[in-house]
């Protein structure tokens, strides 16, 4: 068994860009770094930094492609993460809270059936509504595969939902997206979140209070939509969102 981490970087150099700096950051603060791969549309000098480099077909240049990521799975376990990500403590400790998960998993918190604010609503899911096992509410800056036939199966699953996506409704996205795909299939197949085991991440858009420090790995920070809307200062990553990558904060 092999494991390391991958990301998504197609279309433009800026891309690729904030890709290379995900993994520098990675790298920084990694005791002892695994591998990183990048899945991509071309080579170039940043691609050159990684471990691995896969090269996808005909990807549609959007977090569209994230929905291909068991066609491409470059360990058997990777976990992926967006490129428009920084690391400020050590992304290694990810593989403990993933080490009983199912086969694929991601931060956040499963609700019951009845849970009225996930990504979407059991009554809503069509042919799909009585498979539904639990709601998942998560952001998917961070996916965990394990390379299993059982991966292969919800793929199907997912490329069905992405086909036939606008006879179901989903919460905030009215075409594909990664989130609410992915997350009515694992509701599907039973793959659950890592639940009370997700450590915090801090998603960039929502503060009402931001500052960091990548040199030293200091971020505090408060949610607008947080249930505790206190001060925080334990995140291991930001998720920046990709059109943040040229504010002053991130630069």
């Amino acid at each position: 068994m092999n494991r390391g981490f991958v990301t998504i970087a197609t279309g433009r150099t800026n891309y690729y860009k904030i890709a290379a700096n995900l993994l520098r950051s990675y790298r920084y603060y990694s005791k002892a770094p695994e591998p990183f791969a990048v899945i991509c549309d071309r080579t170039n000098k940043y691609t050159d930094m990684f471990d691995k480099v896969i090269l996808m077909e005909n990807p549609l240049f959007s977090y569209v492609d994230k929905l291909r990521l068991p066609e491409y799975l470059p360990f058997d376990e990777t976990i992926f993460i967006d490129s428009d990500c920084l690391a400020y403590k050590d992304l290694n400790d990810f593989w403990e809270v993933f080490k009983d998960a199912d086969d694929f998993s991601m931060f956040g918190t499963n609700f019951p059936v009845d849970y009225e604010y996930g990504w979407f609503k059991k009554k809503d899911m069509g042919v799909y509504r009585d498979r539904v096992q639990f709601i998942p509410e998560f952001i998917g800056g961070v996916y965990y595969l394990r390379r299993t036939a059982a991966i292969q199966n919800f793929y199907g699953i997912v490329k069905h939902i992405q086909s036939t996506y606008h006879d179901y409704k989903f919460r905030q996205f009215d075409n594909v997206c990664d989130e609410p795909v992915f997350s009515l299939a694992t509701a599907v197949c039973g793959f659950k979140t890592a639940g009370e085991k997700s450590p915090d991440v801090c998603f960039y858009p929502h503060n009402t209070y931001f500052e960091s420090d990548i040199t030293t790995g200091k971020v505090k920070y408060k949610d607008k939509y947080a249930v505790n809307r206190g001060l925080k200062s334990e995140s291991y990553m930001v998720h920046w969102g990709s059109g943040n990558t040229t504010r002053a904060d991130y630069l």
